[in-house]
């Protein structure tokens, strides 16, 4: 679904990621490589094979859209442990697979304690906002700024209620200000929202992108 974004038309995706058409880049955040390691670290049972089909959906997007670049809103790696074992191996085994590609991060808040990616991952690292094409590329959807920003952090989600049930879905939340992409990650939780005038929300269902009127919400909820 393309979107006009603070006057940059954007692209969202069924994939959880968001195309720039203007630059042919691809925008990625929170992808919180490690968390389900951190987990079963402290005896927390966690479903396996998350970091695999989340490489899997990223490679997808990546063979079809064959971006110039690919830029990580932030929140790469989850936390310390993450700097060592199988998920710095996975994202190693990764960057190798597209060693063309570039790949640039604006560091997030859990980024500040994991630390950068190894330097053999050759990703590079920037602070927030980077301005690209017009817009302010922030993990914080409140950085301070003058431009429109896209950001993360939140981990939106979406609560749509029918006649007896309830699910839960991510999606994009568009303000004004901020266009907030959802998680990436497999294993990230989400926090819900409700569009209030003036913003909109779209839905990630199946392989489409869905604008959501604000009725089809159901109780106002509380903001990260």
């Amino acid at each position: 679904m393309l979107i006009d974004a603070g006057g940059v038309r954007i692209e969202l995706l069924a994939e959880r990621a968001a195309w720039l058409p203007i630059s042919e880049t691809l925008l990625v955040a929170d992808l919180h490589l490690g968390k389900a390691q951190s987990f079963r670290r402290s005896g927390v049972p966690v479903p396996a094979g998350t970091t695999a089909a989340m490489f899997a959906r990223l490679d997808q997007l990546i063979e079809r859209r064959a971006p110039r670049a690919l830029i990580v809103l932030g929140d790469l790696l989850h936390g310390p442990l993450s700097q060592e074992g199988p998920a710095i191996d996975a994202l190693t085994r990764w960057r190798a697979r597209h060693a063309q590609l570039a790949v640039r991060m604006v560091r997030g808040n859990h980024d500040a304690s994991a630390g950068d990616p190894p330097p053999a991952c050759g990703i590079e690292v920037l602070s927030a906002p980077f301005i690209h094409a017009g817009l302010a590329l922030c993990h914080a959807p409140d950085e301070p700024t003058a431009c429109f920003r896209v950001a993360g952090h939140v981990h939106p989600v979406l609560r749509m209620r029918g006649r007896i049930d309830r699910i839960r879905v991510a999606c994009f939340w568009l303000r004004p200000d901020a266009l907030i992409l959802p998680a990436f990650g497999e294993f990230t939780g989400g926090w819900p929202v409700i569009a209030q005038p003036g913003e909109q929300v779209f839905a990630v269902a199946g392989s489409d992108v869905m604008a959501v009127p604000r009725t089809a919400h159901g109780p106002r909820a509380g903001r990260r």
